[in-house]
């Protein structure tokens, strides 16, 4: 695998579409408890190349939580540890670009996970397709995951599993790459700057 770098164009970009199912959405406090991933390559999404685990989170799994991704305490009693499951991902993920739906999120629960696990963790680069299809689609009602989807013609299968989630992502990513590509932003460097742009515009609305 080439070298990653802002010059890298979309179309040829590997990355790995990532998603997380937790135990609430506070991220101080979130734990994970389902962990997936799905390879994009050259503006492909590569089901081959898929990861998927549960994972223990070594506390109660809140009713309200099983009620939307439909994992419970003991779907995850065998599951590997948090430590253990961010091991393999690791070397699935094999430095690849992370992309996401709300990526942040997921993000955020990852580092405070690590930070428990005493796991060295440094943010990898990554890309958000919510704020992609916004620069993309500004006038769209919202930039949900089921919103992006409809409009690009993606079927989602397994909603509210984090492979399901994943999968989604994969396929929402490399439809945007043309888009994108038409609204002049083809390298990663530009992605980048796209969605702190707007990230930034977001911040001083409110």
């Amino acid at each position: 695998m080439k070298a990653i770098s802002g010059a890298t164009p979309l179309a040829a970009l590997e990355a790995v579409a990532i998603d997380t199912e937790t135990t609430g959405l506070d991220t101080a406090n979130a734990r994970i408890v389902q962990l997936a991933g799905v390879a994009v390559s050259l503006g492909r999404v590569d089901v081959e190349q898929r990861f998927d685990t549960l994972v223990d989170p070594r506390e109660a799994i809140p009713s309200s939580s099983t009620a939307i991704h439909g994992i419970d305490n003991a779907a995850v009693r065998n599951a590997p540890a948090f430590g253990e499951a961010l091991r393999r991902f690791q070397a699935f993920r094999a430095g690849r670009v992370l992309v996401g739906h709300s990526i942040g999120f997921d993000l955020a629960v990852l580092a405070r996970e690590a930070d428990r696990a005493r796991i060295p963790w440094r943010k990898p680069r990554s890309l958000c397709v919510r704020l992609l299809g916004e620069v993309v689609n500004p006038r769209l009602p919202e930039e949900s995951l089921d919103a992006l989807a409809g409009w690009l013609g993606v079927t989602i299968h397994g909603r509210h599993t984090a492979a399901g989630d994943a999968l989604a992502a994969a396929e929402i990513f490399a439809a945007l790459v043309p888009h994108l590509a038409g609204r002049g932003i083809r390298t990663l460097a530009e992605a980048e700057r796209a969605c702190l742009a707007l990230t930034a515009r977001l911040e001083d609305a409110y």
